[in-house]
């Protein structure tokens, strides 16, 4: 599912851990903050929630029961 955070357009998945994560739809969005390299593909980059203020977390929940 698309999400908005910061005003971009991020794919709220879960990581291969199964740990929710915002992962990136354009190769732009790799210098976002909070954004962390996590794959062998060049473009393979995720926020993951738990890094996120509560605030922030909350907000993308909201987006997710809509």
């Amino acid at each position: 599912m698309e999400v908005t955070y910061k005003n971009e357009i991020l794919k709220y998945i879960d990581d291969f851990h199964g740990e929710p994560v915002l992962w990136i739809t354009d190769p732009s969005q790799r210098n976002m903050e909070h954004m962390t390299f996590v794959g062998g593909y060049p473009n393979e980059y995720a926020i993951y929630l738990r890094d996120l203020s509560q605030d922030e977390r909350e907000d993308i929940y909201r987006q997710l029961k809509h």
